[in-house]
């Protein structure tokens, strides 16, 4: 079982990262929750006493959040032609980011989906958003960030940069695994620097890694420019037919860096595709694979 939660505001963005989610997923026996947090239109009375007026407008916004995801809920089942079971919807008076906590420990979320809206599309513009406040909390699972008003479209060359600095998380392997069978994708790892520069270390970790794709396409690419890294990145992705953007998330890495100004203004490409960011960290001892 994988548990998938997306977040939605209702808004189109926030639609498509579900339908995307669901369509990528759609094999199997994957479960969706469909959670929309209303916290922060709920006003804090200043008064002691319960404020009337307050509880009054906390039931309204509770009525229309499930009203929504009822709507929500209606319009995914026809669109993905999945069945409703494989779907739960979530009115939650908690705000985003302590209520997609709650849920990822109480539900045993595998992944969470998110859209970007009110974003022109590149990485610059979603900064500060609340998506890059989910990353920057550095959650211990895999995060799914859909650009935009995506298509879903098979995926046949997942990009993977990384630094080969640390060993890689098994569970995050696991998820690149079973995105890339499942859609018979070849994998390319990106490495700012040049071969001849890798360390025994690096290639370690990269043999490594490749050793969890038996019967996948995987290869090593060298993307030294004398530029920052995530301009490196940037030439690489505007000049590869690239489906899916991933990385793994380690604090004062480059990875966090691309979400701080000035870095992340280098990479000027809009965004085109999924991009997921992997936790360094394990979720516990829990088997991660989609099935």
């Amino acid at each position: 079982m994988k548990n998938i939660l997306i977040a939605t505001d209702f808004s189109s963005e926030a639609y498509c990262a579900l339908f995307y989610a669901s369509s990528l997923f759609k094999g199997g026996i994957s479960k969706f929750y469909i959670a929309n947090f209303f916290g922060e239109k709920i006003e804090a009375s200043v008064y002691s006493i319960v404020n009337e007026a307050e509880l009054r407008k906390k039931s309204l916004l509770k009525k229309d959040s499930e009203l929504a995801c009822k709507e929500t809920l209606h319009r995914i089942v026809r669109d993905s032609d999945l069945n409703s079971d494989r779907f739960e919807i979530i009115p939650s008076e908690q705000k985003l980011l302590p209520g997609i906590l709650n849920l990822i420990q109480n539900k045993d979320i595998d992944l969470l989906v998110m859209g970007t809206a009110n974003h022109a599309g590149t990485l610059k513009s979603i900064v500060e958003t609340n998506t890059t406040k989910i990353i920057e909390h550095a959650l211990n699972i895999p995060v799914l960030i859909i650009p935009r008003e995506l298509d879903f479209n098979p995926l046949y060359h997942i990009a993977f940069a990384s630094e080969l600095i640390y060993e890689f998380n098994p569970e995050s392997i696991k998820t690149i695994k079973a995105i890339a069978e499942k859609s018979g994708a070849r994998i390319t790892v990106i490495h700012d620097g040049k071969e001849t520069e890798m360390s025994q270390r690096q290639w370690k970790n990269y043999n490594s890694f490749k050793s969890n794709f038996e019967g996948l396409e995987v290869s090593l690419a060298f993307s030294s420019n004398h530029i920052e890294v995530s301009k490196s990145i940037a030439e690489f992705v505007k000049h590869n037919k690239v489906d899916m953007l991933c990385m793994e998330y380690y604090k004062h890495s480059f990875v966090s860096n691309l979400f701080i100004e000035p870095v992340v203004e280098k990479i000027d490409r809009h965004l085109s595709f999924p991009f997921l960011i992997l936790p360094a960290k394990s979720k516990g001892s829990k088997n991660h694979e989609i099935k």
